[in-house]
């Protein structure tokens, strides 16, 4: 979809495409934010903190990061809350925990009781590291089941349409034979199978087209023609029918392979070996495609080839098996078919795909997890599945908190957008939106029902197709699928209510099925991980010119690359005109543990003013607490851990919790009460260091 056929925006009142005036909008619930504390000028310099993703390796350090800024004092002066993924999961308890318990009534995080008396926020938070499986009667096997329920579910919506279309291209509904001689040796002549036999002609067809796009391209570098004729537009053309000619070709001989059957029998005579011949033509390549993927994900073979190969293995077994189940059963003339296609219909039409898919069991467990019910306080512990986003006020003094999500551009028509394959989009208490859809007050959009469990979950919905990590066609046909997601579909900022004639499960899968009608123009937009676009949360804080900026960075990282800091750096340069100046050597270490944890650097904005950064990393450090040393000389990847383990026990949660405690601590000496005073200190300590190291060496 164009600009020409954008969907009509919403009133003003409601709705804006100017970023200034969701910026004046959030300094006055700053503003409000401020005098509820108490404590914080109104013309005190703007703070934001960063919260990075990482899952609960990054909630459970960024934690240690809060306790250490309440400790002190310092966290009534953070303004912006911006987090990503892991890093919002407790970001979004703070925000929750803040609803109940307002700055001025209770100061220290994480002491608030619980509201069953069984201790307190803290020891909910330690008690349920492992999220996925904890709750009475979750379990691995609650995990798997609901793994298993979102891939059967989809299966049976979308089967029996790809079914019939296989039945459909098996068909004879045209007048035209097969050739005599295109068939497996000892096999027959193949009948019927129009739908194939016209895929199969339209191969040698688009070779004959990119031939002659081919001669038409060669006598447009004469130089005569070489400025009048398109010479990039003739360039895809031919890339795109050189794909379709090979596709269209393998599909369409598809019941030419699948003649081994027949030959088996012609030659060796034997009925057993003939069978196992038909199931052959699908398990071999899709056994070939899975150990292909497999050697892909060996070290030693550094190309993405086998991966390839090994996905469109697997979907051409797929395709086959399908067609088995057309050709060689009865299945369509089954009354289990009969029962299934207006099954699949009916939970087409009234079921949201959004809730059976993993995102609905994600978010279950991280508000059960993260959105703890506690007592007293000055409202009532609301229900935490759909306790509203836009119910975060600012008078109870709570950073206004930005929910850092990616904005799904696989398709979008501007090439910068399209490359990046996202967007970043922001859920928030005030505005939700981004600079490509324009803004909606949060009180207005999806009629002010986005709640703020659905709002992180959506921030961390790092397992999905057609991202950047994803972008393999077949490897997010078969994702979307298998209905392995956590994406989640939503109405564009600027859309108006109405709704696609064709049912959403079905609109949606498709169109991630393809790859196609996922941009920031479409009625419909597909949300995913913040950090499939930045990890760190800082690229936001930079758009608002924050003049004080602390980023922590909790993403795994054992080779020490800092490649989610140099990406946000460089988007932030492209994007805004701001320059981060941050050298990274005080971080090098071949060794733990390193001399120092942190970063400070300074921003140039584009509009001449001044920002400073402080940067936090995990790692470890010099004069930790023993019990954060024991744990790692027991798990030597602390504190870079794989991002899949996701179950941490009461150890590894407190070893990663008090290693952002410590972190963080080490930083606010005594006398440090403001973050003005914070980022006094450090700058007096890289004068410390540059002129210890302008001392030349006595030796």
């Amino acid at each position: 979809m164009n600009d020409s056929v954008r969907p009509p925006a919403p009133q003003a009142s409601s709705y804006t495409r100017d970023f200034e005036t969701v910026q004046q909008e959030e300094r006055q619930w700053i503003t409000q934010r401020r005098r509820a504390t108490g404590t914080v000028a109104d013309d005190a310099p703007v703070v934001g903190l960063a919260l990075s993703g990482g899952g609960i390796r990054s909630a459970t350090f960024n934690l240690g990061i809060l306790q250490a800024l309440s400790r002190r004092g310092l966290l009534p002066q953070v303004d912006y809350l911006s987090s990503v993924s892991g890093g919002g999961y407790i970001a979004s308890c703070l925000s929750w925990l803040r609803s109940h318990f307002p700055q001025r009534q209770h100061r220290v995080l994480g002491s608030m009781p619980l509201a069953d008396g069984g201790g307190t926020v803290l020891d909910w938070l330690r008690a349920h590291g492992n999220y996925l499986i904890n709750g009475q009667g979750f379990s691995g096997w609650t995990l798997g089941g609901a793994i298993l329920a979102g891939t059967l579910l989809n299966l049976i919506v979308l089967l029996p349409l790809m079914i019939g279309l296989v039945a459909l291209a098996s068909a004879s509904w045209i007048d035209r034979d097969w050739p005599a001689w295109l068939h497996l040796p000892g096999a027959g002549v193949i009948a019927g199978h129009d739908g194939f036999m016209l895929l199969l002609w339209a191969g040698p067809l688009c070779l004959g087209l990119y031939l002659a796009v081919m001669l038409l391209f060669a006598l447009c570098s004469s130089p005569v023609l070489e400025r009048r004729l398109p010479l990039d537009r003739l360039r895809t053309a031919m890339g795109s029918l050189l794909a379709a000619s090979v596709i269209t070709t393998g599909i369409g001989l598809l019941p030419v392979f699948t003649g081994l059957e027949e030959m088996v029998l012609h030659y060796f005579n034997h009925q057993g070996a003939a069978d196992l011949s038909r199931h052959l033509t699908y398990l071999v390549p899709i056994l070939t495609g899975v150990l292909s993927i497999r050697a892909a994900r060996d070290s030693r073979v550094r190309t993405g080839r086998f991966a390839v190969l090994g996905l469109s293995l697997l979907f051409y077994g797929l395709l086959t098996l399908l067609y088995h189940l057309t050709a060689h059963t009865a299945l369509l003339a089954s009354p289990l078919f009969h029962a299934w296609l207006p099954m699949s219909l009916m939970l087409a039409l009234i079921c949201n795909i959004n809730s059976l898919s993993l995102h609905s069991y994600y978010r279950g467990r991280l508000a059960h997890a993260y959105l703890p019910a506690v007592a007293g306080g000055d409202a009532p512990s609301a229900d935490p599945l759909h306790f509203r986003l836009a119910d975060i006020r600012p008078d109870s003094g709570t950073p206004l908190h930005l929910i850092n999500c990616t904005l799904n551009t696989s398709s979008s028509s501007q090439e910068k957008l399209r490359s990046r394959r996202g967007e970043s989009l922001v859920l928030s208490p005030l505005y939700c939106g981004s600079s490509v859809t324009g803004f909606r007050l949060s009180r207005d959009y999806l009629g002010g029902s986005l709640s703020l469990s659905t709002a992180f979950a959506v921030s961390g919905a790092a397992v999905d197709p057609n991202t950047y990590a994803t972008s393999s066609r077949a490897l997010s046909f078969l994702m979307t699928l298998l209905n392995l997601r956590l994406g989640y579909w939503t109405r564009n900022p600027c859309a108006d209510s109405a709704r696609g004639w064709l049912p959403g499960w079905y609109r949606y899968m498709f169109r991630e099925l393809t790859g196609r009608g996922l941009a920031e123009t479409e009625p419909d937009i597909h949300l995913s991980d913040g950090g499939h676009f930045d990890n760190l949360g800082l690229y936001e804080l930079v758009r608002r010119r924050c003049r004080y900026i602390i980023v922590s960075d909790a993403g795994a990282d054992p080779d020490g690359t800092l490649f989610d800091l140099g990406r946000a750096i460089q988007r932030v340069r492209a994007d805004f005109g701001a320059e981060i100046l941050l050298g990274t050597e005080p971080l090098d270490s071949a060794e733990p543990p390193a001399r120092r944890a942190y970063l400070h650097g300074r921003i140039r904005y584009a509009d001449g003013s001044n920002g400073e950064i402080l940067y936090i990393k995990t790692s470890l450090r010099a004069n930790l607490s023993a019990d954060i040393y024991a744990y790692w000389r027991a798990n030597p990847s602390f504190p870079n851990q794989t991002t899949t383990d996701q179950f941490f026990d009461e150890m590894q949660f407190d070893s990663y919790r008090q290693l952002g405690l410590e972190v963080m601590a080490g930083l606010l000496d005594d006398g440090i009460e403001t973050v003005e005073a914070l980022f006094s200190r450090l700058q007096a300590a890289d004068i410390v260091d540059k002129s210890v190291a302008s001392v030349p060496s006595s030796g």
